[in-house]
């Protein structure tokens, strides 16, 4: 299996080889070289860079139908979008689409071989972690990861929030506010949230192991950890 925002290669009579998937990102650390010292200093940016992953693929019957179909979907699709393979099945990346190699095909074009390129956000994602959840006025969420997340939560009503190292509280909501630690945003539909919005520590971030939470004021609070791995 290999699929692009929920859409299968199959539809198109494509199949794939999966060599690549297993490629790790770049950890972005800057390097100073001191005079009269040796070695170099490193600081870490505290991030990792995206990397780009190429899908050789094949497609083995009717080639001038099928490839210019898939190329149409795949250059549709706007933004990063999810990428999911049989091969990691309990993981999928978020993925664009860059471009493909020239496709070298057969006599009558009945089949054709290719590659594609898509350019990675560098986590993993669990599908465990990608379910939206509701909690009790107290919980617990068991990061299995060694990676910090950044929690999707949404919030009726108003009232404080304790969790992932941070106190928050909202002042102001009419229906449910999204607090998105990983845009660092929060919104109700179109409407911004922010000012009403006070945090002691910034966002919330879930270490690896456990996260215990309590909330007051709030009538329903949903939480996907986004949990994720290199």
């Amino acid at each position: 299996m290999f699929r692009f925002n929920n859409v299968d290669f199959e539809t198109y009579k494509t199949f794939w080889d999966g060599s690549q998937l297993f490629d790790t990102p770049e950890k972005d650390v800057t390097f100073f070289e001191v005079p009269g010292r040796n070695g170099s200093l490193s600081i870490s940016n505290g991030r990792y860079k995206n990397l780009t992953i190429t899908v050789n693929c094949f497609i083995r019957d009717d080639f001038k139908t099928n490839f210019p179909q898939l190329m149409n979907f795949l250059l549709s699709q706007e933004g990063y979008c999810k990428l999911e393979t049989s091969e990691e099945p309990d993981t999928f990346r978020m993925a664009q689409y860059v471009k493909a190699l020239t496709p070298k095909t057969t006599p009558f074009l009945k089949s054709g071989a290719f590659s594609l390129i898509f350019e990675c956000k560098p986590q993993k994602y669990l599908n465990t972690g990608d379910i939206l959840r509701a909690v009790g006025s107290e919980f617990t969420a068991v990061n299995p990861t060694l990676m910090e997340a950044y929690p999707y939560i949404e919030v009726e009503g108003t009232g404080t929030l304790s969790f992932g190292g941070t106190e928050l509280t909202l002042s102001q909501n009419t229906g449910t506010t999204v607090i998105d630690s990983e845009m660092q945003d929060a919104y109700e539909g179109p409407i911004n949230r922010n000012p009403y919005l006070t945090m002691t520590n910034g966002f919330p971030i879930l270490t690896a192991g456990n996260n215990a939470g309590t909330f007051t004021g709030f009538s329903a609070v949903r939480i996907k950890p986004r949990w994720w791995m290199l």
